[in-house]
């Protein structure tokens, strides 16, 4: 079921969009895969970033993601560009570390 939110009539339970953490996190790790298999010919860098690269990278990301999101019926769009940004900030953790809380 699609919810537009010009369309206040039309109501989705949250329990049809959630999924577990480890669904989340297998769907990460397949788009983490994806940029894996990306040319390194892409970068300088050949794939290794600064954090500050990463930050730029997730920072384009967002823009596209509030766009996807403005520009679209539903969340769709917006949540692809959100897969995106949690692997790319996965991937910046394994190069560079991640702080535990």
């Amino acid at each position: 079921m699609k919810i537009y939110r010009n369309e206040p009539t039309i109501k989705q339970e949250p329990a049809e969009l959630s999924l577990t953490q480890t669904a989340v996190y297998s769907v990460i790790d397949g788009e983490r895969d994806y940029q894996d298999s990306l040319s390194a010919d892409r970068t300088s860098s050949e794939g290794v970033h600064e954090v500050g690269a990463y930050i730029t990278m997730l920072h384009h990301y967002i823009q596209e993601a509030t766009t996807a999101w403005v520009k679209n019926a539903g969340d769709e769009k917006a949540l692809h560009s959100i897969r995106k940004i949690a692997a790319i900030s996965v991937r910046c953790m394994e190069d560079h570390g991640a702080p535990e809380r």
